[in-house]
């Protein structure tokens, strides 16, 4: 993507081939963060009043209680935090009478984690990478938009792998 006079635009996300997960359940108070992600980019809410960026997405600001925000692109640029490899997808949670849906069940093993981002925010998601440095807390990844199951567009991270 570029932005006026041709320069690439910088929150631009690369769409990445894996393999599809669930659909998002998406709420209209967010569909602004999904819709963003339709356009190619990874969007916040930004308080009107505060300024403060918030996540998780909320109808009122975490800091000063305003319910006006508007949306606006982060750098897709970003560090592990945290990672893990799940090996195996469990059908159900007994306790709860939770199904996981079934994209999960066929993309074992995969990554996922909390990915700190420059604009101060964490954000969870799954991790891309077939070399397994993702795995460790400070690799830089990328926020990419990936795939859902039903076609949806969802984001991720990925890591450049060698």
């Amino acid at each position: 993507m570029t932005i006026d006079g041709g320069a690439p635009d910088p929150f631009a996300l690369e769409r990445v081939d894996a393999a599809p997960g669930p659909a998002p359940h998406v709420h209209p108070d967010i569909a602004g963060f999904w819709d963003s992600l339709r356009e190619g980019h990874l969007s916040l809410q930004r308080c009107s009043e505060c300024r403060t960026l918030r996540f998780p997405l909320s109808t009122h600001c975490h800091v000063c209680l305003s319910g006006e925000y508007a949306w606006e692109p982060i750098d897709p640029r970003g560090t592990v935090n945290v990672a893990i490899r799940a090996h195996e997808a469990v059908s159900d949670l007994p306790a709860s009478g939770v199904s996981l849906p079934e994209p999960w069940r066929g993309m074992t093993p995969y990554l996922t984690g909390a990915v700190d981002m420059p604009a101060g925010v964490r954000l969870p998601g799954r991790i891309v990478c077939t070399c397994g440095r993702a795995l460790r807390p400070g690799t830089p990844v990328r926020a990419v938009l990936l795939e859902a199951a039903d076609g949806a567009t969802t984001y991720g991270f990925a890591h450049a792998c060698p």
